[in-house]
């Protein structure tokens, strides 16, 4: 809402009630309970059909050498990624560029469907299938493409959730987002035909890329 104490559940509930409501920085509360522990959370509004809440906001450590083991996307939220050695967030992201990550004991509470978007790939919308990102449960979701950002591979899109040592991944034959946590190992793929190669968009100003849910 427009006020700690008229705060919405979440940026879903705020486009339902308030169909005309513009992207931009919202109160919301999760849980339903005393607006208390209610908090500031920017929602989407825009992109297919809106009520998107942002819950992940980041980076690339070093973009330019972008399958060198010392890329990384940085911050990592707080899920499971016992090999991952960037910085921890738990610091609600309040623009696309604040790079920050929502507590991950929060995400359910915000819902179920997933949007990614970076500058360097494709965007896509995914829904659960047996797997669940918010539960940290591998297996299939069921995605569409939802805008072509790099010039090859529009039809691909990911059909798994999976849990690595590093972080999680959305895959298909290969992987399409790898969110590699290490600057150590391995790479954070961003590659829009999911076959796990640096076909991420070269040379963009300010690379980023974001988790957002409803």
């Amino acid at each position: 809402g427009f006020s700690k104490d008229f705060a919405a559940l979440t940026c879903k509930e705020l486009k339902q009630k308030l169909p005309s409501v513009v992207s931009g920085v919202y109160w919301i509360d999760p849980d339903g309970g005393s607006h208390s522990n209610a908090f500031q959370a920017y929602c989407d509004q825009l992109t297919d059909g809106g009520g998107w809440t942002l819950v992940y906001s980041y980076t690339l450590r070093d973009y330019s050498h972008f399958t060198a083991a010392s890329n990384a996307v940085v911050p990592r939220p707080s899920w499971s990624a016992g090999g991952s050695n960037v910085r921890v967030s738990k610091t609600v992201p309040l623009s696309e560029t604040h790079y920050e990550a929502m507590d991950f004991a929060l995400w359910g509470s915000v819902g179920k469907e997933t949007l990614i978007k970076s500058n360097i790939n494709n965007w896509f919308a995914c829904k659960e299938g047996t797997g669940s990102i918010v539960k940290q449960k591998k297996g299939s979701i069921h995605c569409k493409l939802v805008k072509q950002v790099a010039k090859n591979c529009g039809g691909a899109v990911p059909k798994s959730w999976k849990f690595h040592a590093n972080g999680p991944s959305f895959s298909g034959g290969g992987q399409f987002y790898y969110f590699d946590g290490s600057k150590s190992s391995h790479w954070p793929t961003h590659d829009p035909c999911g076959t796990n190669r640096a076909n991420q968009l070269k040379n963009v100003p300010n690379p980023h890329g974001n988790i957002f849910i409803r």
